[in-house]
């Protein structure tokens, strides 16, 4: 194992891009451009929302697996990624509630927004096969439930992967990522059930998209990539040949079946961009992620991430959508109202970053294991951004 670890700037410039298609999906989610043409053609860009929840989930396994250290133990390595998601996880818990009470909205036509608030406080909510559930609150905490799964079994998929030969470990690679693209076949194996979105059944929904279980294929291979680029073994395209072939999948996503949308068609080019922008940062290479202001804006996406969908929704209700209801404007006037919200949700995250994410992450993340510098030192400043969940 190395003895420090070198600065990958360029996943962080890359979350901040994976944060920003889940802010685009959920602005085409909410019907605001009255221009049909306009609002068909934003139609199109809400599979940019799975594709970015995939590439988090591969990405944690990755940087947590390149930031291990021996000598960490289980309970510190918990208590650090408890520091790092729960408390911005409960701020926001509580923000949605305050507003959702005040409104007496429902998240979904037909279920209570109050379904789940249990479940969602202790983020197993995506454990269960309701929709009202899993999107009651605050909707993008469901993948903080997959997230927690994922953190709590990393120290023994750790321990257990790197045993492995770094020659099979390509082999290891490979067959999760079948397994991703073979999930929807599984999920047809399930009962019926009604649709949750148009073309897709909840059983397809639940199982290939939010059911811990599955997503922690998306994890496994994170690790395992990370594994083969500490061996030096790494042999995949540059960046931008990486990028090129995730652009071919969201296209190839207008014209496959809804089920496929959501993982298989892209978690080959998500696993090979992640590498490839590790890969460049390690070789000094260019790769269009590791501009400073991408950097901070990465350091602020979990932030981001977390209070965007709240500002857009509750927002819209603001200026006038009611329940069932969605107001709409001329496309200039809808572009104004997109252009306001992004930058309401930036400053709002940069707020919830430096007053709660950062302090929370300092009080409670505790001791770390002798050789691992500390994230403001200047040997790796890049450490603590690099440890989203």
């Amino acid at each position: 194992m190395q003895s420090r670890v070198e600065r990958l700037p360029s996943l962080t410039g890359l979350r901040w891009f994976a944060a920003l298609s889940v802010f685009v999906c959920h602005i085409a989610q909410q019907g605001i451009f009255a221009d049909p043409d306009v609002a068909s053609s934003l139609g199109h860009l809400t599979s940019l929302g799975s594709l970015a929840v995939s590439l988090f989930f591969v990405l944690s396994g990755y940087v947590l697996t390149w930031s291990a250290r021996d000598g960490d133990s289980v309970r510190s390595f918990w208590r650090r990624r408890f520091a790092k998601i729960y408390p911005l996880h409960f701020v926001t818990f509580c923000i949605a509630g305050v507003i959702i009470f005040s409104l007496s909205e429902p998240v979904l036509p037909g279920g209570s927004t109050w379904d789940g608030m249990v479940p969602n406080l202790l983020l197993v909510h995506s454990w269960l096969p309701d929709a009202y559930i899993v999107s009651g609150f605050n909707t993008p905490s469901w993948s903080l439930s997959c997230e927690l799964a994922f953190y709590l079994t990393f120290p023994l998929w750790y321990r257990l992967l790197r045993r492995i030969r770094v020659r099979q470990l390509w082999w290891y690679a490979a067959g999760l990522a079948l397994a991703v693209a073979c999930m929807p076949f599984v999920a047809r194996l399930l009962p019926d059930s009604p649709e949750v979105v148009p073309g897709m059944p909840l059983r397809d929904m639940w199982f290939t998209y939010w059911f811990p279980p599955v997503r922690m294929l998306e994890f496994l291979l994170g690790i395992v990539l990370a594994l083969i680029r500490r061996e030096g073994t790494w042999r995949g395209p540059g960046t931008g040949t990486a990028a090129l072939l995730l652009g071919g999948a969201f296209a190839l996503n207008q014209v496959v079946p809804p089920m496929f949308t959501l993982t298989a068609t892209t978690v080959v080019p998500i696993a090979l961009l992640i590498a490839a922008a590790a890969d460049g940062d390690l070789r000094g290479r260019r790769t269009g992620l590791r501009a400073a202001v991408l950097v901070r804006l990465g350091e602020w996406s979990y932030a981001f991430y977390l209070i965007h969908f709240l500002i857009i929704r509750y927002g819209h209700r603001l200026l006038g959508g009611d329940q069932g209801y969605a107001r709409q404007w001329d496309t200039l006037a809808a572009l104004g109202i997109t252009v306001a919200a992004l930058g309401v949700t930036i400053a709002a995250s940069a707020v919830l970053h430096i007053f709660v994410e950062r302090p929370c992450m300092t009080l409670l993340r505790g001791r770390r294991p002798p050789e691992e510098p500390a994230p403001d030192s200047g040997d790796r400043p890049h450490r603590a951004p690099l440890e989203r969940a």
